[in-house]
């Protein structure tokens, strides 16, 4: 029960609005009692309180930050995130989350972004919201529950989508591996390097059928988007209440693909540059 974020381009400014945007909802979710009731969630007010990271990719830097501290009490960081999008010159893209958990740790090894890599070599990092029955899929993936009950649900994932790949899987087909966990709403964002040179982003909107006939739940886990030449923008419904702007829903299990082209990369060889390393 988190909220994400995705900014992809190059206008500064606009991405410096809606990330004020993402701090007020964070601190005041109109929509996030109309959630607690609908999955029987007690003791939960209106704001995110279990911690929140970013990663920060430019063309020559992959910045992260994990904290299980309430974005709220970690405005350094906070503001630390807005400087460094303040000095960008160039395009960047920007993923973000606040998270509210219902079970499990609470802690920086529980924030997001979480990393992980396949053996065959697809790096990851992800963010994702809503609910998935980790017990029930740690069944499905033949794993036994009680093994990760010190660690995370999201571990559990890991596991899914890296079995998925290494039947050289479409990215997409394992992304959507754990929906037959689902509980609720299965929005996810993440960042890919291939290790065949090529760096992607995705993002993935869906909600449980089951709940799509509850108009107020949907309000609360609709993920929207705008496009405009200078950045391209996506995030859970709460902001439109604080940054008024023409969104777009996000259509139910709809999937946008991105290529970060904006990486710089060299390759060398000692030998074939003729540098002698004899010491």
């Amino acid at each position: 029960m988190c909220r994400i974020l995705f900014l992809k381009w190059t206008n500064k400014n606009k991405a410096l609005d809606y990330i004020d945007a993402f701090y007020k909802a964070w601190y005041d979710d109109p929509h996030l009692q109309v959630a607690v009731k609908t999955m029987k969630i007690n003791r939960i007010k209106n704001s995110h309180l279990h911690g929140w990271g970013y990663l920060l990719v430019t063309e020559n830097s992959i910045n992260t930050y994990l904290s299980g501290e309430a974005f709220y009490n970690d405005e350094t960081w906070f503001e630390n995130l807005k400087n460094q999008i303040k000095t960008i010159s160039w395009p960047f893209l920007l993923m973000s989350e606040l998270r509210l958990t219902d079970e499990w740790n609470v802690s920086a090894l529980n924030s997001h972004p979480f990393f992980f890599s396949s053996y065959n070599w697809y790096e990851w990092c992800f963010f994702y919201n809503w609910l998935l029955d980790y017990e029930k899929l740690a069944s499905l993936e033949w794993l036994n529950y009680s093994d990760f009950k010190w660690k995370n649900g999201t571990t559990i994932m890991w596991l899914s989508f890296s079995r998925e790949l290494e039947k050289w899987s479409t990215v997409k087909q394992a992304l959507l591996r754990p929906l037959p966990a689902l509980k609720s709403g299965y929005n996810i964002m993440c960042f890919l390097n291939d290790n065949n040179g090529n760096f992607k982003a995705y993002i993935n909107a869906y909600i449980a059928e089951k709940m799509l006939e509850n108009k107020e739940y949907i309000e609360y886990v609709k993920l929207i988007k705008k496009s405009d030449d200078d950045l391209f923008f996506a995030w859970s419904n709460a902001i439109s209440v604080y940054k008024n702007d023409m969104y777009t829903v996000m259509e139910n299990a709809e999937f946008l693909e991105f290529d970060i082209d904006f990486i710089k990369q060299y390759y060398f060889n000692w030998y074939e540059m003729g540098i002698d390393m004899s010491i």
